[in-house]
């Protein structure tokens, strides 16, 4: 049997530069949909707004191995993530450079931070040159490059 958990999900991305320094941090509500296409716009969405920025190199850290690994040709995804991989593909062919690589969540505190948020919009939300007041202690501990040690949390 197959149980498939189908509910409201956000996402989100944050657009940095090499010192860590962001661009831009953003924030949606997703709807009602699963985690792996909710994670897949997310992806998306970082991509639409990279390539409206004029950005032509990018690094992309995604915490879902699956949709990460779709895009990068390891496995066949999901029916229900087939398009939005298309899509993904499809945009970071118009890129000079890009890579995708998988980071686990549990280090991922300013895109949980950013996530939680998302949930209380209706809309995509940037926040540009800075991120937000919540996610801001987040952004600094990962900046510093402390790493994760068993047990963290912010």
């Amino acid at each position: 049997m197959k149980i498939e958990s189908i509910q409201s999900h956000a996402g989100d991305f944050i657009i940095r530069i090499e010192t860590g320094k962001s661009l831009v941090a953003a924030s949606f509500n997703s709807g009602t949909t699963t985690v792996p296409v909710a994670e897949a716009l997310a992806l998306l969405n970082s991509l639409v707004y990279a390539k409206e920025q004029g950005f032509s190199k990018i690094e992309v850290e995604g915490n879902s191995k699956l949709v990460i690994d779709a895009v990068n040709g390891v496995l066949t995804p999901p029916w229900k993530l087939l398009k939005l991989i298309h899509d993904i593909k499809f945009l970071s062919n118009s890129f000079e450079f890009v890579c995708f690589q998988h980071v686990f969540r549990e280090t991922n505190f300013v895109t949980n931070v950013l996530a939680n948020l998302g949930h209380m919009l209706s809309n995509l939300h940037c926040w540009e040159e800075c991120v937000p007041s919540e996610a801001s202690s987040a952004l600094a501990f990962d900046i510093v490059n402390l790493g994760c040690i068993g047990g963290t949390s912010i």
